[in-house]
């Protein structure tokens, strides 16, 4: 039996409510693939359900590791030339695997293939936001990335030579791993291919790491921004120090309004004293906290 021309990694972590939702999706493509879903430790009903599709999916079961470490498992048990990543609360619209295969046929050498997508909260359904383009990356994809930040990682297919040379995911990180992963693809010289496919659908629970995460989810941004600005060398394209810079205001606001909220004070008195807080807790914002202090002072004393 030949191998599949596309596997899709579906990650679950107690998500017996949607994943099947997820699996229904990518098994009304036109397209017949691999789907590999890795059950990250789930306490709940999730392996009941995922029991239910019988032999129609590979289901790997693993000790609670994480995100990367679900999608790490699931790379390393695919087949097919073309991998793409489906989270379990996402969905893929028809028609999406037959562009993903289309664009990678008609572009041999691209390894990298990126499409729009947009978000809808998933108990009414209602529109959230949306890219209604893909991302602008083909032409420089490390400056773009480093400028505007992680697409997602749904709207993302890869060739098996970009996963040989860049690897896995980190596991260290629980957060932004999948910006970290964009930039190492980007990094690594390969080449990116925006697809004209249906928008990736990505549904958004109040529960969405996304939403719960804080100040956390800027921090370690920021830590990954720094790290991959720093191994990159300096050229005439770089966008200097201004999305680093953007980070780490990101990272300071974030945090100190979360500790200002906790305060037995309110107004200016608690959002200077969170970002106080803040600083003692990451000396490296010291510098943002001061321009921030003194682009205030400015304004204010502008007629």
């Amino acid at each position: 039996m030949s191998s599949p021309d596309v596997t899709v990694v579906i990650p679950v972590f107690n998500g017996a409510a949607w994943v099947a939702d997820a699996i229904r999706s990518v098994q009304a493509q036109r397209i017949a693939c691999e789907i590999i879903v890795v059950d990250d430790g789930s306490t709940d009903e999730t392996p009941s359900v995922l029991g239910s599709f019988s032999d129609e999916i590979v289901v790997v079961r693993q000790l609670n590791r994480g995100l990367s470490a679900a999608r790490n498992a699931g790379i390393l048990r695919a087949t097919a030339e073309l991998l793409l990543f489906l989270d379990a609360d996402d969905l893929q619209p028809p028609g999406y695997l037959e562009a993903f295969i289309g664009a990678a046929s008609a572009a041999p050498q691209a390894e990298v293939f990126h499409c729009a997508y947009r978000a809808i909260d998933l108990v009414d359904g209602h529109d959230l936001y949306s890219e209604d383009t893909p991302k602008p990356l083909d032409a420089d994809p490390v400056h773009e990335l480093f400028a505007m930040g992680s697409p997602h990682i749904g709207a993302l297919c890869l060739r098996r030579s970009a996963i040989d040379r860049v690897g896995l995911f980190d596991e260290t990180l629980r957060l932004q791993e999948d910006w970290d992963y964009w930039l190492r693809l980007a990094l690594s010289g390969a080449r990116f291919r925006a697809v004209d496919a249906p928008p990736f659908i990505i549904r958004r629970r109040p529960t969405s790491l996304s939403r719960t995460a804080g100040s956390s989810l800027a921090f370690t941004g920021l830590a990954v921004a720094e790290r991959h600005f720093a191994a990159h060398l300096p050229c005439p394209l770089c966008p200097d120090s201004r999305r680093l810079e953007q980070w780490r205001q990101a990272a300071l606001l974030t945090s100190a309004v979360l500790i200002a909220a906790r305060l037995p004070v309110s107004g200016r008195p608690a959002r200077w004293a969170g970002m106080g807080l803040t600083v003692l807790r990451a000396p490296r914002l010291a510098p943002a906290a001061y321009r921030r202090l003194r682009g205030r002072r400015r304004r204010r004393r502008q007629p």
